[in-house]
C-alpha cells in the first residue's frame, strides 16, 4: 500500500487526546509529590529508593515530555496550578469543538468524571509511553506498569475512599457493559482494585478519529447514515396508513426517545422493513446500524458480547441499531414428529434471547428495531412496549410507480412501459432494485436499454436460484394445439388462461378486489387417472401465459421435522407469490389429503400440515395446479376452496386415434401398415401410456435395425397394459421374440 494511501488519525482528535492526557499527567504527578512530601515515596534525590524504578528515571522521562518552565511547576507548592492550568487547556479544546471522538464518547455515555477518566487511564499507555513507568512507580511495583482502581482511588479521591470507586467497574455498570473499557481477570485472586484496567482495540482507534466500524463488526453489520433515508416513500394503499402512524409516533416523542417502544417490523424480504428503520432513524437524527443477530452471535463468543459491541457502536456512530435475523435466532428447537408430545411454539430459545436482549439493553436511553420476515415469528419478551407495524406485498398502483423510480426513461427500450411490468411481476422495492441492476448487467448494445424480455430473464433467473432447492422448472416445448383433449377440457383450459390474463382488470380496475381479499389467486384442481395429460396440459398453459411451471419436489419439501415442512411450503409459495410463477403440485393428494381424527402426534401434525395449505393456498395471488389421481383422497375443505376443477377423462377412440396419429408422424420409420384408429380401437390407453409404447416400440425398432410397423406397435401396447396390472391374453414377449418385420 502506498503511503498516501494509508489512513492517519484526525490532527484535532490527537490534539485533544493529548490535552487529555497532559491532564492525567499533572494530576499523577501532583499526586507523586505529595507522596514524596509525606514521605511515602524516596525523594528524587534518594541512592536507595527501595523500589526497582529509581526515582531519577521518572525525573528524567518527566524533563524529556515537559519544558523547564513546566518541570518547575511540578514542584508540590505548584501542583494545584499545573492542575488547574492542563484542566482549563483541555476543556478549551473540547469546548472548540463537539465533534471530537472523546467528547462524543463522553456525551454517548453520560459518562461521569471518574468514568471518563478510567477511559483515558486505559488508552493512556497506547500514546504516551512515560505514563506506563509511572503508573508502577506510583504502584511500588516495577510490573504494574498499568492502571488500576486503587491508582484512581489515590490521585483522585480523599484517603481511605478506595471502595468508593469499586462501582466504576461493575460488571453492568456503564464502562464494562458497553464494552469502552476491560478488566485483566486472569487472575482471579488479585482483587477487583489491583486488576489492570485493558483499553478496547476499537476505542483506542475511535479516540484517535478513525470512524470505520470495529474491525469484527464491520464483518456482520452495515452502517447507513440520514442521507440516505426516504421519507416519502412507494407505498401501498394498505400501508399507508401505518406509515403515517409510524411518523405521528416519531413526531411526538423525538425530544425523549427513551419513552419510544421498540419497533419491529415485519414483512418479507425486500418489502421496505430496512427502508422504515432508516426512516425511524432519520426522523430521530441518528444514522442506521444493520446488523445480522446470527452471524454476530458466530463472530463473537456469544451473543450477549456481540450485542454490548453492536450497542456500543450504535452510540459511538449516533445510530440506530436494527436487528436482522430474530426469527433464525429464537426459532423452535426441532423435534422428530415420531417422538410425540411435541410443541411446535417451544419458547425456550425465544425466552433465552429475550433474556440476553433484555439484559443488554437495560438502561438504554434510546430505542432500536427488529427486522423480521417470518409472520408468525414472536417478538422480544422484554419489559419495554413493542409496537409492531406489518409491511405488505406492493398493490398495482405501487407496483407501476416503484418500476417508474427504478427504471428511468432512457434506460427503457421502446415499448416498455410500468404498467407492463407491474402487472407481470409485483415484486418488492429490493427485487426491483435488484432485477434492473442485474439486467443492466447482461444487457448488450451502447445504449444500454432494457426490453421486457431482458427484466423477465433476470427476475426468473432469481426465481430460479430461489427456488432450486425446492421445485424443478420444467421447460416444456408444447404448443397447444399438442394437446389431446375434450371440447369441455379445453375450454375449462382457455378460462384459466383467460382468468389470469384478466385478474387485474377485475380486481382492481373493476374493484372487485375490496369485496374478495382472499381467492384473488387461481388454484386449480386437474383430476383424473394417470397419462391423461394433466401435466403437459399445466406446462402449455404456463407457456402460454408465459409463466416459468416449477414442479414441487415432495421429497425435499415433506420434512420429519415439526414444522419444517410448512416452513418450506412458506418459502416456495412466497417466491413463486413475487416472480409469478407458477407451481405444480403432481400427486398433490400426499399433501392435501384428509384430515383424521388426532390420535397420535403423527395425526396431529398431518392435520397441522393441511390447515397450513390451506391457508396458503386461499392466500395466494399466482397460480397453483394441483394434479391427483384420486379426487376423493383431497381435503373436503380445500375442494371448497379451489377456484376452478378440471377432470381428465381417460380418451375415447377419436382421441386415442389421435394421439396414436400425432406420436406417428415420421414416414420414414413407419412401415406401410400403420393404422392408429385400429390401434385406437384395440387399446384403452391413456396419452402417457399411448406415447410409452410408442417409445417402447421405436427403440426395439432401433435395435433390431428395422422399420415400425403395426404388430410391432400392438405388442408394445399389450406390454404397457401388463405393466398397468391390467389382464392380458397370451405374452406379449412371445410376440415380440417371434416377431419379424
Amino acid at each position: 500500500m502506498r503511503a498516501m494511501d494509508i489512513q492517519r488519525p484526525d490532527d484535532a482528535a490527537l490534539a485533544h487526546l493529548k490535552a487529555e492526557l497532559n491532564y492525567v499527567r499533572t494530576l499523577l504527578t501532583a499526586h507523586l509529590r505529595r507522596m514524596q512530601g509525606a514521605g511515602l515515596l524516596p525523594p528524587p534525590d534518594a541512592r536507595f529508593p527501595g523500589t526497582s524504578i529509581a526515582p531519577g528515571e521518572i525525573e528524567a522521562r518527566l524533563v524529556q515530555a515537559l519544558s523547564p518552565d513546566q518541570y518547575l511547576g511540578l514542584l508540590e507548592e505548584a501542583a494545584r496550578l499545573e492542575i488547574d492550568r492542563a484542566d482549563a487547556a483541555r476543556r478549551a479544546v473540547a469546548d472548540g469543538d463537539p465533534g471530537l471522538p472523546l467528547v462524543r464518547l463522553r456525551r454517548a455515555f453520560n459518562l461521569s468524571d471518574e468514568e471518563y477518566l478510567v477511559v483515558l487511564l486505559s488508552v493512556a499507555g497506547e500514546f504516551e509511553p512515560t505514563l506506563p513507568r509511572l503508573f508502577g512507580y506510583l504502584q511500588n511495583h516495577f510490573e504494574r506498569q498499568y492502571p488500576t482502581l486503587a491508582l484512581l482511588a489515590d490521585c483522585l479521591l480523599p484517603p481511605d475512599s478506595s471502595a468508593n470507586v469499586r462501582w466504576i467497574l461493575d460488571p453492568e455498570g456503564t464502562l464494562r457493559s458497553n464494552a469502552l473499557v476491560r478488566l485483566d481477570d486472569k487472575k482471579p485472586t488479585i482483587p477487583v482494585l489491583h486488576q489492570a484496567i485493558l483499553s478496547d482495540p476499537r476505542i483506542v482507534r475511535y479516540v484517535q478519529g478513525f470512524p470505520e466500524l470495529d474491525e469484527k463488526l464491520a464483518t456482520v453489520a452495515l452502517l447507513e447514515h440520514q442521507a440516505r433515508a426516504d421519507l416519502d416513500p412507494i407505498l401501498p394503499q394498505r400501508d399507508v396508513e401505518t406509515w403515517g402512524g409510524l411518523m405521528k409516533l416519531l413526531d411526538e416523542r423525538a425530544a425523549s426517545p427513551w419513552d419510544l417502544p421498540i419497533f419491529v417490523f415485519r414483512g418479507p424480504p425486500g418489502v421496505g422493513k430496512h427502508h422504515w428503520s432508516r426512516a425511524a432513524a432519520a426522523k430521530l437524527g441518528l444514522n442506521h446500524l444493520r446488523v445480522e443477530l446470527n452471524a454476530l452471535s458466530s463472530e463473537y463468543d456469544n451473543l450477549e458480547w456481540g450485542l454490548r459491541v453492536a450497542l456500543r457502536e450504535a452510540r459511538l456512530q449516533e445510530a440506530m441499531l436494527c436487528l436482522d435475523g430474530w426469527e433464525r435466532l429464537t426459532e423452535a428447537r426441532r423435534i422428530v414428529v415420531e417422538e410425540g408430545g411435541f410443541n411446535s411454539a417451544d419458547p425456550t430459545r425465544l425466552l433465552e434471547a429475550s433474556r440476553v436482549l433484555a439484559r443488554v439493553t437495560h438502561g438504554f436511553p434510546g430505542t432500536y428495531a427488529l427486522a423480521i420476515e417470518d409472520g408468525n415469528a414472536r417478538p422480544p419478551q422484554i419489559g419495554r412496549p413493542v409496537r409492531e407495524f406489518g409491511l405488505t406485498m406492493p398493490d398495482l398502483q405501487a407496483s407501476i410507480r416503484l418500476w417508474t423510480q427504478c427504471l428511468p426513461k432512457r434506460l427503457r427500450a421502446a415499448g416498455l412501459t410500468s404498467k407492463k411490468l407491474a402487472q407481470s411481476y409485483r415484486l418488492t422495492p429490493g427485487q426491483a432494485i435488484e432485477a434492473v441492476a442485474e439486467a443492466a448487467r447482461d444487457v448488450d448494445g451502447d445504449d444500454g436499454a432494457l426490453t421486457y424480455d431482458d427484466l423477465s430473464v433476470a427476475i426468473k433467473r432469481k426465481v430460479r436460484h430461489r427456488l432450486g432447492e425446492n421445485a424443478q422448472l420444467i421447460e416444456s416445448q408444447y404448443k397447444w394445439e399438442d394437446l389431446v383433449i375434450p371440447e369441455d377440457v379445453d375450454l375449462q383450459l382457455r378460462e384459466l388462461t383467460g382468468r389470469w390474463r384478466q385478474r387485474t382488470t377485475v380486481f382492481e380496475t373493476w374493484g372487485l378486489g375490496r369485496r374478495f381479499a382472499t381467492g384473488q389467486g387461481l388454484s386449480v384442481l386437474f383430476e383424473g387417472p394417470p397419462g391423461t395429460g394433466k401435466t403437459m396440459a399445466a406446462s402449455i398453459v404456463a407457456g402460454e401465459l408465459d409463466l416459468d411451471l416449477y414442479q414441487i419436489d415432495l421429497s425435499k419439501v415433506v420434512s420429519r421435522y415439526v414444522g419444517e415442512t410448512e416452513k418450506n411450503l412458506g418459502r416456495i409459495f412466497d417466491e413463486a407469490e413475487r416472480a409469478r410463477a407458477m407451481l405444480l403440485f403432481d400427486e398433490a393428494d400426499s399433501l392435501f389429503s384428509s384430515r383424521t381424527q388426532v390420535k397420535s402426534a403423527n395425526d396431529r401434525y398431518a392435520n397441522l400440515e393441511v390447515n397450513y395449505l390451506l391457508q396458503r393456498v386461499e392466500h395466494f395471488t399466482g397460480i397453483a395446479v394441483l394434479t391427483t389421481n384420486f379426487p376423493t383422497g383431497i381435503d373436503e375443505a380445500f375442494r371448497r376452496r379451489i377456484a376452478m376443477r378440471v377432470s381428465f377423462p381417460k380418451p375415447e377412440v377419436p382421441e386415442r386415434t389421435r394421439l396414436w396419429a400425432s406420436m406417428l408422424t415420421n414416414r420414414n420409420i413407419l412401415a406401410d401398415n400403420i393404422d392408429p384408429e385400429d390401434l385406437a380401437y384395440e387399446f384403452e390407453l391413456a396419452g402417457g401410456h399411448i406415447k410409452n409404447a410408442v417409445l417402447r416400440a421405436a427403440f426395439i425398432a432401433a435395435t433390431r435395425g428395422c422399420r415400425i410397423d403395426q404388430d410391432l406397435l400392438r405388442i408394445a401396447a399389450r406390454i404397457e397394459l401388463k405393466e398397468q396390472g391390467l389382464l392380458v391374453h397370451g405374452s406379449p414377449y412371445d410376440e415380440l421374440r417371434a416377431h419379424r418385420a
